[in-house]
């Protein structure tokens, strides 16, 4: 394989006493198989015992599963939280049993756009990959990724635990998408002084305006985020759109039912619980109809769960949308 045919990432480690290091990988699997998306999502289910965990849910005895699913009921018995008590005492154990799989035994990631792809910048973006579950973790403070974060003018964020970063070319008017080199070059000495992140502080070139980045877990099976995609994968869900509508899909627990899931639509927000859990809370890229926005469950055999919660979000304006929805 020749040297075109691969792009360099780098790691930085959460501790400062490890040093920053360039990885090199195949670009072969492009949007749709991304390589860097996949090592960063293996290498933080790895180091959180996901595949752990998962397995002992799938071999516990009976009588384990009923008492796990009674200590998730115990839980909720005392919290303020009223609908999710609520769904939780319509649900039986293998539902219960169901959902803790789902939060537990998947590999995810969160992966934040340090720049999205502009003009400015020749439709380069930067995005940074980092445990999904960082702060429930208590993870510490990453510094050095915490520092690249607000050098290109996302002030709001910290990051926590090890992350990975890298750099991709996406530019749909010539039907381009790929990985590019990042190095750790890129990120050492005064950062200030780096011209992609000089070109990030400019107006329209990618970067923040002083608050927080936006969250965005892989578009199209976590590559990145970026101005032209009209599809992607950010926080768990799946999302396209239309000149019309923007539909969101979420692969939910086996066994789920409509009764199970919440949906509260906002002119500009969107909230969605499933049995309690919180699957999307945040502000919509932009204004929708609410009238016109829906959700259904359905089945979905190409999901490890085999169901989806598949939600359409009416269009305000017939405006390309960025993003589905950006956490608070």
């Amino acid at each position: 394989m020749s040297s075109q045919d691969k792009f360099k990432y780098i790691f930085i480690p959460c501790s400062a006493s490890e040093p920053i290091t360039t990885n090199e990988e195949s670009k072969e699997g492009g949007l749709s198989d991304d390589y860097l998306a996949k090592r960063a999502k293996e290498y933080f289910f790895a180091k959180s015992n996901g595949a752990a965990r998962a397995k002992a849910l799938d071999e516990a005895s009976p009588e384990d599963r009923k008492r796990l699913a009674q200590q998730v009921r115990n839980q909720y018995a005392s919290s303020d939280n009223a609908d999710a008590k609520s769904q939780l005492e319509k649900m039986d154990d293998e539902m219960l049993i169901n959902l803790l799989k789902a939060s537990q035994g998947s590999a995810t990631c969160e992966i934040t756009a340090l720049t999205v792809p502009t003009p400015l910048n020749n439709y380069r973006g930067v995005s940074m990959y980092g445990d999904d579950n960082a702060k429930n973790l208590n993870l510490p403070l990453n510094e050095r990724a915490t520092a690249i974060l607000k050098a290109c003018g996302h002030q709001s964020n910290s990051i926590h635990g090890d992350v990975f970063v890298g750099r991709y070319h996406d530019n749909e008017a010539e039907d381009i998408w790929e990985r590019v080199d990042f190095d750790e070059a890129e990120v050492q000495g005064d950062l200030e002084s780096k011209e992609w992140v000089k070109k990030a502080k400019q107006k329209g070139g990618g970067g923040g305006i002083g608050t927080a980045a936006a969250s965005l877990s892989g578009m199209m099976n976590g590559a990145g985020g970026g101005l032209t995609n009209n599809v992607g994968e950010e926080n768990g869900y799946k999302w396209s759109q239309t000149e019309d509508e923007v539909e969101i899909k979420f692969s939910v627990p086996a066994g789920t039912k409509a009764k199970y899931c919440k949906v509260k639509f906002g002119s500009k927000t969107l909230r969605v619980t499933v049995a309690g859990q919180t699957f999307c809370d945040g502000e919509t890229w932009g204004p929708i109809i609410v009238d016109e926005s829906t959700y259904t469950i359905q089945d979905d055999p190409e999901s490890e769960s085999g169901r989806e919660l598949c939600i359409s979000l009416g269009k305000k304006s017939n405006e390309h949308w960025n993003y589905a929805v950006m956490k608070k």
